[in-house]
């Protein structure tokens, strides 16, 4: 039978596991001043589009965006299911195409840049400690402790940074933006499911969706 100090111990990691997997931070949003009120109702239609020049992460990336806002009540359509791949990187070919979904909004997304951040933080070191052996060693330890503090723990942090757009397509304009980090993200497919699911929760947040 599990003891006590397990079931805590197992608990406490599950707990820290949870909070790891929480690395995307929205740190820049920005809303159009003439946008009023928006708030996108249940069923409006939403065309999801990521700006890359990899057609299978795109079909991956805009599926789990459309998941994402359907969850949120609205009509997700993904771009690649409209947009010819021949047309996808030009915006007045695509234009026509997006247009014939009849959907109201548009929202972009596209990783602008991707950099690793070095932070130290002080360690401890045995630099300095030995002092000949009779001195360390000695009855008193005159050397135990020279030199514990004063090294450095060097960790590096890889960071990717993604620009999301929302468009007005009826009045061809930008109504909302925002620019998230995501913190050393492992692979491909949880970086996806996990920028899609801060993007849904940041609409939410600023009241974009209805629920």
């Amino acid at each position: 039978m599990m003891s006590r100090v397990a079931k805590a111990v197992l608990v406490a990691a599950g707990a820290v596991a949870v909070a790891a997997c929480g690395s995307t931070t929205f740190n820049t949003t920005w809303s159009a001043p003439d946008a009023g009120a928006l708030s996108l109702s249940e069923g409006t239609k939403v065309v999801a589009m990521v700006v890359t020049s990899n057609a299978a992460k795109r079909r991956g990336f805009e599926t789990a965006l459309v998941s994402e806002l359907n969850q949120h009540g609205l009509d997700g359509v993904a771009a690649y299911t409209v947009v010819p791949e021949d047309a996808a990187q030009d915006s007045e070919k695509a234009r026509p195409h997006i247009q014939k979904t009849g959907a109201s909004y548009a929202l972009v997304l596209q990783v602008t840049g991707s950099d690793q951040q070095i932070t130290s933080t002080p360690t401890m070191s045995t630099a300095g400690m030995w002092h000949g052996p009779q001195q360390f060693w000695g009855p008193t330890w005159g050397g135990w402790g020279w030199g514990w503090t004063g090294g450095t723990d060097i960790r590096t942090d890889t960071i990717v940074r993604v620009q999301s757009l929302l468009y007005d397509l009826g009045a061809d304009n930008l109504v909302w933006a925002g620019q998230s980090e995501t913190m050393n993200p492992s692979r491909a497919e949880s970086f996806m499911n996990e920028m899609v699911s801060s993007i849904g929760d940041e609409l939410r947040k600023e009241g974009l969706v209805a629920r």
